[in-house]
């Protein structure tokens, strides 16, 4: 079989944003799994590898370009949205190393043609849900879901507003967050609002959830606060359980998720959340981004670099990325 080596920077095998793919990869592929940075336990995992698939156009990726430890293999890197927005990582890659460049969105790319025009084409294909795992719960309406790291970026102080207006309108709704308290200035904050609000037993902070489709099961409606998501892996997994989904208008969300379940303003929020239809869109998502889709979509991508094809037919279906 062809070796495949995914090496993820930033997460590690068990919650990397590969692990969904991970049985799929392994009936097609030899696949070694690894999470590091520049230096040589990478360096011997790529000499290892027919294949490298380089998650994150982080440093690694960087390194991996420039060094020449590649030695020619093909090699595709996964862009996510902090590095097109956050870091100059992508303009210091040399893409004349790189096979493909896969995002999940097109506002990805999109972003990426402006701050980066020297990067390749991406390829764009959305992440999956996993239809199997996320099976339909039994939601209910008055419990309103919020998942994510508690930090600026994904906009916890918009939820307590929503969640404030809401309980005055209607004391049955409670909310329940998963997801840790990674920045302090935003713990410090929502510790002096939840009181300052009335919200005590009314938004409830779970902690970091291991077990994410049980804790779904019985939430109705799925609320997304965030200023941006290149994706929204919360939003799709609570809407296959049967969340229904109020996601903030962040840009580029109506070419994801249906455009009357968007918000751009507390009131717009409140309303979506009374009028929420536990378990319409479970088809929906399922019909869009289900995880067999994405698994067809990367396996088309890896497929020209299978060594078990004729060489001849690797070179007609290979493309090398140029600036």
């Amino acid at each position: 079989m062809t070796r495949l080596l995914l090496a993820d920077r930033v997460k590690t095998e068990a919650d990397s944003f590969l692990a969904p793919l991970l049985p799929a990869l392994r009936r097609s592929f030899d696949v070694q799994f690894i999470s590091a940075g520049p230096g040589d336990p990478l360096k011997e995992a790529i000499a290892w590898a027919d294949v490298v698939w380089l998650e994150w156009c982080w440093d690694h990726a960087v390194w991996a370009t420039q060094s020449g430890v590649l030695g020619g293999r093909p090699c595709v890197v996964r862009l996510h949205s902090i590095e097109a927005l956050q870091t100059d990582f992508p303009a210091r890659m040399d893409w004349i190393q790189v096979d493909r460049l896969v995002t999940v969105s097109d506002d990805i790319a999109e972003i990426l043609r402006e701050r980066f025009p020297a990067a390749p084409e991406p390829i764009v294909i959305p992440n999956g849900i996993d239809m199997e795992r996320f099976a339909l719960g039994n939601p209910d309406r008055f419990r309103v879901a919020w998942v994510g790291h508690l930090e600026p970026k994904k906009n916890p102080m918009l939820l307590l507003q929503i969640a404030h207006r809401l309980h005055s309108l209607d004391s049955r709704y409670r909310f329940h967050v998963a997801g840790a308290f990674t920045d302090l200035r935003t713990a410090r904050y929502l510790r002096q609002m939840l009181p300052a609000l009335g919200l005590g037993g009314v938004v409830t902070f779970d902690g970091p959830v291991t077990d994410m489709p049980a804790w779904y099961a019985d939430k109705g409606v799925l609320l997304s606060t965030s200023m941006y998501e290149s994706f929204g892996m919360n939003i799709g997994e609570a809407m296959a359980v049967g969340a229904f989904p109020v996601v903030h208008a962040f840009p580029g969300a109506d070419r994801i998720w249906p455009r009357e379940c968007l918000f751009a303003s507390v009131e717009d929020a409140v309303a979506l959340i009374r009028a929420a239809r536990p378990g319409l869109y479970r088809g929906w998502v399922g019909d869009r981004y289900g995880l067999d889709r994405q698994v067809a979509a990367v396996l088309g991508v890896l497929a020209p670099f299978d060594r078990t094809l004729s060489p001849s037919a690797c070179g007609r279906a290979r493309h090398r990325c140029s600036p």
